[in-house]
């Protein structure tokens, strides 16, 4: 999978990403790769010992999830699930900072004169 993808799903921006993965490719959980096709692509991939750790902290989800299912409901869990589903899936409006004006004007950095 991509780092641009994963980024995607997790609706994330890539740099984040990336941040976030390093101590795990450090660690020897994962691997990050050059992509063979470009090299601006970033292959993120799964190691045996990632693959463990991720088995072995299954049952602890699992209790997690129940317990938040218990603490909830199963019904409204499965409602917050869906509700915060498409709140990320949710086109937000493109919004314009004053930062973001003042760089596109060129003015970044400038005071105004007195």
């Amino acid at each position: 999978m991509t780092m641009a993808h994963l980024a995607n799903i997790m609706t994330m921006d890539r740099a984040t990403v990336g941040h976030n993965l390093r101590p795990l490719e450090r660690d020897g959980f994962l691997e990050i790769r050059v992509g063979e096709e470009d090299r601006r692509v970033r292959q993120v991939a799964i190691t045996d010992r990632g693959q463990e750790m991720l088995f072995a902290a299954h049952p602890a989800w699992q209790k997690a999830r129940a317990g938040f299912e218990s603490a909830f409901g199963v019904r409204e869990a499965g409602h917050l699930r869906e509700l915060m589903k498409r709140v990320i899936d949710a086109p937000l409006p493109e919004v314009e900072s004053e930062q973001t004006r003042a760089t596109a004007s060129g003015r970044r950095g400038r005071r105004k004169p007195r």
